[in-house]
């Protein structure tokens, strides 16, 4: 009725809404008013001049409406007037500027960026762009920026995420109506591989209905590069610790070609290999030995030098640590019998410095023991560790010949605990009381072995066979750093040719998944994995291993003083299972080497003695720089992760530095833990720099939009559909100062005087 009233005496509009914006309660006011009008009808009642009902009825309800419209005033009324009008959508282009974009693979010197640069200035597309949409740039490497203008352009950005860049830029405009996202890229996402992040921001613009249009920039191919791809290192694992080193090449334009591998420990040259280059597009594994001088952490760089018209340097070279520090590893063998295997083994052990035997042997029926390389007289004085406490103070365990009824169940199941919990190595050897025969099938050991048992869980049968045979390494054991003895693949396959038989082995069951097999018996089928002659795994924290037969040592005994096999392949196997062991406390780096100016992510963990996990320390990380100057940054505990603490560090130059992890409380916990990481000018552009258009395309596919290379990139104007979205705009309007309510608050109230 108000706004009836409002409108009749023209202060409102046929399409405005009212609102009252008065502080005081609404109801006071209106209280107020009914007050004023019984006031007004009583005064009129008993006026004293004689006037008919009828006019005392019209005086008193003019006077009422005076009043109403006075009311109205102080209640601040405003009119509400709401507008609906078409809105253009936004386009969002995105510009990689990170340093892959320097890259001159087009015509001619140009770059990458300066392709883009002309494609886009010569062809005005953002002018034609901007006739149909409102267009926003933006520039992205490892961070995402607004762009003024495409000359801003520098192309020196440290890595390059694509999803980070959508994910910002969408946010942005998240309320906006979107006609879509150009990205201007090589496709090359280097910021977070493997973590999903591009799959996570390709399926949030899908379900907004935003597609991304991409322009493919570079070539499919480098006319004239070779790239270290990888270095991977067998961590000391053989003998006179001796590196096993893995290097990764890639080559295009210069197949057949003679060209020295180069490895430098910080500036010092300390092995060249002169290597001949593969097939255009090719990649190369080269296998060589490094033998680090000194023990400690170290980095190292493996170098081809720069060949004549080759057009990307940066590649040419990879950073790597290695971890050659004099860690000991301390070895339980517990033997049913004094054997020949059993002497042979110790005989290897004893002859590596950074090995520690420590056997307890059953020489007599009633279970007497003989021990060896105890440090004290209590050592193994009640026999085999009954105790976490005990038992964990191991590197690794084996298990020669020995029957499961000779341990107690709990010693079983600690055992199994050693391995999954503590981190620790544990072997199992064949024998006539080993696996099956032993009566390990369905025993906690069994869980931890990486074969089945036969007459165990989804086993077939049992049975040792006595049969001679060549042990066969299968594809995986001839490139396992554990089954090299050779130098090089020749020689190492020659060397296995000449070691002489093998007699009899335990048969087991297949092997579990996740497990690797690396020798076999080639004589027999490979029914059920029956053929199973060394096989390992990684279990829980640990690793585990299965040595089926027990005749080994006819490597040393059939073979001349001075073949040093036999000892090499026990040696190997005993520092896989003891020397990666982790202490109480450890460390670890997210990665080994990091752009200038990237944050390394320091992880620690801190165990008790029986290794549960200690929630409530106070841990500190140690780095040292290349100057020798030490800086201490205390790690959190990680909520939801036990044992767990992280911190986040900002090296301040570059070059090689060293972590160590320490406790200050409790203090009970004195062990420590070491790590090394390297800083440099990344090179993560420069990996594999040639248009990833796949990328590009699924991306596009993938939310709606297509994908075209930059020389087609005038296409994409009449390609991305316009989207329009009718925005609504509300406008406020002041009616207590309008001149049409003054004069009828003025013009009621005169009335009466007529």
């Amino acid at each position: 009725m108000l706004d009836t009233i409002l409108r009749a005496v023209g202060v409102f509009g046929a399409s405005d809404s009212l609102l009252f914006k008065t502080p005081i309660s609404p109801w006071l006011i209106v209280l107020i008013g009914v007050g004023l009008v019984g006031l007004v009808a009583y005064v009129y009642r008993r006026t004293i001049v004689t006037v008919s009902p009828g006019m005392r009825y019209t005086l008193i309800g003019l006077k009422t409406l005076a009043i109403v419209l006075l009311v109205v005033c102080l209640l601040e009324p405003v009119a509400l007037n709401s507008e609906v009008t078409p809105q253009q959508g936004f386009l969002l282009v995105l510009f990689d500027d990170s340093k892959s974009m320097s890259i001159q693979d087009g015509s001619g010197t140009s770059s990458r960026i300066d392709a883009v640069k002309r494609v886009f200035s010569e062809q005005a597309l953002l002018e034609t762009f901007g006739k149909r949409f409102k267009v926003r740039g933006f520039r992205f490497s490892s961070v995402t920026e607004r762009l003024g203008d495409i000359s801003e352009l520098t192309a020196e950005g440290d890595a390059t995420d694509i999803a980070g860049a959508l994910d910002q830029a969408a946010g942005e405009f998240r309320d906006m109506p979107l006609a879509g996202i150009v990205l201007v890229s090589d496709g090359g996402d280097n910021a977070s591989p493997g973590s999903g992040a591009l799959t996570g921001a390709t399926d949030y613009l899908k379900s907004q209905k935003v597609p991304v249009f991409s322009v493919g920039v570079g070539g499919n191919r480098i006319a004239k590069d070779i790239e270290i791809l990888k270095v991977a290192t067998s961590k000391t694992l053989t003998t006179g610790s001796i590196t096993d080193l893995y290097v990764t090449i890639k080559s295009s334009g210069y197949e057949g070609r003679a060209v020295d591998l180069e490895i430098r420990e910080g500036a010092r040259l300390v092995r060249t290999e002169n290597i001949r280059l593969g097939k255009d597009g090719d990649t190369q594994r080269i296998k060589l030995a490094l033998s680090p001088v000194s023990p400690g952490i170290f980095e190292y760089t493996a170098e081809i030098r720069l060949q004549n018209w080759e057009m990307i340097v940066e590649n040419n070279q990879r950073r790597f640590i290695i971890d050659n520090r004099a860690k000991t590893g301390r070895i339980l063998y517990v033997e049913g019998y004094p054997r020949k295997e059993f002497k042979f083994i110790r005989r290897a052990l004893e002859d590596d410095p950074r090995l520690k035997a420590v056997s307890m042997v059953r020489i007599s029926p009633e279970g007497r023991l003989y021990r060896q390389g105890i440090q004290d007289v209590s050592e193994l004085q009640e026999g085999y560790p009954r105790t976490r406490r005990e038992l964990f103070t191991y590197d690794a365990i084996i298990f020669g010949d020995v029957e499961a009824a000779w341990f107690a169940p709990e010693q079983l199941k600690m055992t199994e605990e050693f391995v999954s919990v503590r981190g620790g190595g544990f072997l199992m050897l064949g024998g006539d009381q080993a696996f099956s025969e032993g009566g390990y099938a369905g025993t906690p050991i069994e869980d931890a072995l990486p074969v089945r048992l036969l007459g165990g869980s989804g086993a077939w049968g049992s049975g040792v066979t006595d049969r001679s045979f060549r042990l066969q390494l299968t594809a995986e054991g001839l490139t396992h750093p554990l089954t090299q003895l050779g130098e090089t693949p020749e020689e190492n396959q020659q060397n296995w040719n000449n070691l002489p038989e093998l007699i009899g082995y335990n048969r087991v069951g297949v092997s579990k998944p996740g497990a690797t097999v690396l020798a076999v018996d080639p004589t027999t089928d490979a029914l059920e994995g029956s053929n199973t002659i060394l096989a390992l795994q990684r279990y829980g924290r640990g690793r585990s291993m299965a040595i089926t037969t027990a005749s080994s040592w006819h490597w040393q005994m059939l073979m001349p003083s001075e073949n040093r096999s036999h000892e090499r392949f026990w040696q190997q196997m005993a520092r896989w299972l003891a020397l990666s062991t982790p202490g109480q406390v450890t460390v670890t780096l997210d990665k080994e080497s990091y752009g200038e100016k990237e944050a390394v992510t320091i992880t620690g963990g801190v165990f008790d003695e029986t290794y549960a996990p200690v929630n409530e320390a106070v841990v500190y990380a140690h780095v040292t720089g290349p100057t020798g100057q030490t800086e201490s940054v205390p790690l959190e505990w990680t909520f939801g992760e036990a044992g767990v603490y992280r911190a986040k560090y900002q090296p301040k130059m570059g070059g090689m530095h060293q972590v160590e992890v320490s406790v200050q409380s409790p203090e009970s916990i004195t062990a420590r833990d070491q790590a090394g990481f390297g800083v440099a000018t990344s090179i993560a552009e420069f990996t594999d720099p040639t248009l990833q258009n796949d990328v590009l395309k699924r991306l596009a596919e993938s939310t709606g939009g297509v994908y075209v290379p930059l020389d087609q990139a005038s296409q994409l104007p009449e390609r991305i559909p316009a989207v329009k979205q009718m925005a609504s705009t509300t406008r406020e309007r002041d009616l207590r100062d309008t001149p049409p309510l003054f004069f009828a608050v003025v013009l009621i109230l005169g009335l009466e005087w007529f």
